[in-house]
């Protein structure tokens, strides 16, 4: 009879792995609708310190503090550069209820920040300078969907066109979703580093 309930069992705990998988897809996104919510000023300002430096790092862990109600949604990875991300998807679906244009032509040389420990931010930044269009359909679709595994192809064929022939860089989908979202917050604003 115990057999009998574990075979039944499995299929119910085999229907909820997806679903938890989806829900730790989308801490990110839940996270930055939250935080944006009920500090804007301090989501705002987070993304105006440079990426990388300590008072970013100061400002993200301060948004991002699992004693908090926004902090305890965002999941496991709980790195400055996904808050950040996090935190620029959510104003930038605030702030532009339109995709931007197609580049039309040779896109301007990209000028990264320089530093090496900054290397997964500058590509995904360049990135959406050369298909800015591929970017925004990201940050519109939903963590783990269809729309965001067409999205996600579309933008790692742009950062391949800013990786230096041979380099291998590794991402997390969440890692290059975060850098993108930042990058295109900055695009749009018109600050991208070009």
């Amino acid at each position: 009879m115990n057999k009998a309930l574990m075979m039944l069992a499995v299929p119910s705990l085999l229907a909820l792995v997806p679903a938890a998988h989806a829900q730790n897809a989308e801490g990110p996104q839940a996270f930055g609708k939250c935080a944006v919510g009920a500090d804007h000023a301090g989501a705002v300002a987070l993304l105006a310190t440079a990426a990388g430096s300590k008072e970013s790092s100061a400002a993200a862990k301060k948004l991002a503090d699992k004693k908090n109600a926004c902090g305890a949604v965002l999941g496991r990875d709980r790195g400055t550069d996904v808050v950040r991300g996090a935190i620029a998807e959510q104003l930038y679906l605030e702030a532009y209820a339109t995709p931007p244009a197609a580049v039309t032509g040779e896109p301007a040389p990209f000028q990264g920040s320089g530093d090496p420990s900054l290397v997964q931010v500058d590509l995904a930044r360049c990135a959406v300078t050369r298909d800015p269009v591929a970017a925004d359909a990201l940050l519109r679709s939903t963590a783990g969907s269809a729309g965001e595994r067409t999205a996600l192809g579309a933008v790692v064929a742009a950062v391949g066109r800013c990786t230096p022939g041979g380099a291998k860089i590794g991402f997390s989908k969440v890692q290059l979703r975060a850098g993108v979202a930042e990058g295109l917050w900055l695009y749009r604003k018109g600050s991208a580093a070009q």
